[in-house]
């Protein structure tokens, strides 16, 4: 035991525990005092009382985050792990607590520390760890199992009858602790496999990068990122295009590869392969032949473009421990090829400085956003026949501590690449309805503001109840405040459910809702039967391309049945008279561009809307 000065000195210490929610009678999650109860819970709090530490389950609730909390590094400890288990960022080997027989097979219940655990901790918890008897653990079990949790209500009559059959009841925890774990392993197994393509999950790879590489024969692998293009694969061969296409580069990928190599597949339907190569050359052939047979892929009669398949070749170091940098670097060489009419990229010195920027970049987002170095800027938009100001679109300029301001080109793109534009989004939206209602308070008329969404963002099912949050939180006539629906991005079958479900509820609140950049990318008129819209905005592109016959019959059309369906039509990246007159003729509705204004900050757009109000 530590004498009182060690104790504390340690009562000072606060350590952070990642617990396993359903491993009853050793751990489990009670909801009725939202706290860790069972044999290991009071394991601690006894060391921690006797050692002089504060134990502390981080964000205890129902549901298992032991490898969210382990990977982003914010606990010492790995609570209620069995030998197989494996959690980034833990180091040494586990502590073991207990063994239990199941079918023939030691089962060992461990803690697992995480490197970032204080040293003395780890000692003091190994020492006390150690000085536990089976027996001691026998008798903590069927103290944890005389009150049943809640959701194990079935287990009451077992606990009953502890005082008849302590040694049944004791027989009967270890056999559900075997259950449960032959569960865990069913879980894990599903949760490490695809279940379309059947081959590994990025925990697979994960477990695989962790367990099978170290220091001395990282270096003989690559990384390999194939970025396939499946929004373009969906538009040639319409919905189920994307899902053959993939399963395809699956299979040929597979009889490409060898027994010592690890496939997987990304959260965005990218794959990956973990490929043991004898060097860069031999790694870039290979890589150019698996393109060559991708490429040969028949999409509904349509040869596929050279950026539908590009990919990026990662050479590990000794020192790459961390699977997501190394997952990083290869998936921004994959399009760095793209963006370059490459087939594939070696990350280079050079190239990966851009990447370790871009890195550095994401992982500063969130630290942005909290510190409100993302600011708020509008471009108007003005009536086309009287040329007035009637709204202006949301922007966002980073002020980067370092690196001065940032244009939405340099953080947009890659918060959409990594699934994070979303965070951007909502908080655009608020700085959005603050704006509208300082607007407000000084009776400024009817000034609308658009904010732009992704169609992830658009269709993901707790889309209407944050911005419920958000509206919740301002006055304004709601009719002011637009939001555009983008079209980087295309989302699924299911998604296109969610997201009409999505702005018939957003409607409902009182807030309009537009396509922007209508006529390219994604959208369609199947997408205006589909999806009841208050307005089109219509893209650069056709606004650029109004001068030839063509052109000029596409835009008219699109003008016309927009005012068919009842919509408002508003036009973006005018730049000239001509343009202006083209669409005046058009009757567009609404005109956006630098013939008219460039985006400026909040502050300045209020002081001139204020102004031409004073004004009138």
């Amino acid at each position: 035991m530590k004498n009182e000065a060690d104790s504390v000195e340690n009562s000072k210490t606060v350590i952070y525990v990642a617990g396993n929610p359903s491993l009853y009678p050793l751990e489990y999650y009670d909801p009725e005092t939202e706290t860790y109860q069972g044999a290991i819970p009071a394991f601690l709090e006894q060391f921690a009382q006797e050692y002089g530490y504060t134990v502390t389950y981080y964000q205890p609730g129902p549901t298992d985050r032991r490898a969210d909390l382990a990977a982003n590094q914010q606990v010492d400890l790995i609570s209620g792990c069995t030998e197989g288990d494996s959690f980034a960022h833990t180091s040494g080997g586990g502590i073991p607590l207990f063994q239990a027989e199941d079918s023939g097979e030691t089962i060992s219940y461990q803690l697992r520390l995480t490197r970032v655990a204080p040293a003395s901790f780890q000692k003091d918890l190994r020492e006390f760890a150690e000085g536990q008897s089976q027996e001691v653990w026998s008798g903590a079990l069927l103290t944890a199992a005389e009150e049943s949790p809640p959701s194990q209500t079935w287990l009451a009559p077992l606990a009953a009858g502890l005082g008849i059959a302590v040694c049944l009841l004791l027989a009967a925890l270890l056999l559900l602790l075997g259950r449960r774990r032959r569960k865990g392993r069913q879980a894990q197994a599903a949760r490490l496999t695809d279940p379309v393509t059947g081959i590994g999950t990025e925990a697979r790879l994960a477990q695989v990068f962790s367990h099978s590489l170290n220091e001395h024969n990282r270096i003989l692998f690559c990384l390999i990122y194939f970025r396939l293009d499946l929004d373009h694969i969906g538009r040639l061969g319409g919905y189920g295009a994307e899902k053959d296409f993939r399963q395809f580069a699956v299979q040929t990928l597979q009889a490409q590869a060898t027994p010592a190599d690890t496939l997987a597949q990304t959260a965005s339907g990218d794959l990956v392969v973990l490929k043991m190569t004898e060097d860069v050359k031999t790694a870039r052939s290979w890589t150019q032949t698996v393109l060559r047979k991708l490429k040969e892929y028949d999409c509904a009669g349509h040869p596929l473009n050279p950026q539908d398949a590009t990919a990026g070749i990662y050479p590990l170091k000794a020192e790459d421990r961390q699977l997501d940098t190394v997952l990083f670097h290869a998936r921004q060489c994959a399009l760095a090829a793209r963006r370059e009419g490459k087939e594939c990229r070696v990350c280079g010195a050079e190239h990966c400085k851009i990447c370790q920027e871009e890195r550095q970049l994401l992982l500063e987002v969130s630290r942005g956003l909290e510190q409100q170095e993302f600011q708020l800027y509008l471009q108007f938009f003005v009536d086309a026949h009287s040329f007035q100001i009637v709204g202006g679109e949301a922007l966002s300029r980073w002020n980067h501590p370092q690196l001065g301001v940032l244009s939405p080109g340099r953080f947009i793109p890659l918060l959409e690449r990594e699934g994070r534009v979303s965070l951007l989004d909502f908080y655009s939206m608020e700085r959005a309805c603050a704006f509208l209602e300082e607007l407000a308070g000084r009776q400024t008329g009817n000034f609308f503001v658009s904010c732009n969404f992704s169609r992830q963002t658009f269709s993901s099912p707790d889309f209407v109840k944050q911005c419920s949050a958000i509206l919740e939180r301002y006055a304004f006539d709601r009719k002011l405040l637009i939001l555009e629906v983008t079209e980087t991005q295309r989302v699924s079958k299911e998604g296109h459910a969610q997201m009409q479900q999505n702005i018939m509820d957003v409607r409902a609140l009182g807030v309009r809702v537009i396509f922007d950049d209508f006529g390219m990318g994604f959208s369609s008129f199947h997408d205006l039967q589909e999806y009841p819209m208050d307005g089109l905005k219509l893209d650069k592109y056709l606004v650029d391309h109004m001068w030839t016959p063509r052109g000029k019959a596409i835009l008219g059309g699109l003008v016309q049945t927009g005012h068919a369906l009842g919509l408002t039509i508003l036009a973006e990246g005018v730049e000239s008279d001509q343009q202006v007159e083209v669409l005046r003729q058009l009757h567009c509705d609404v005109l956006q561009g630098y013939r008219f204004s460039v985006p400026v900050p909040a502050d300045e757009a209020k002081r001139q809307i204020w102004d031409r109000k004073q004004a009138d």
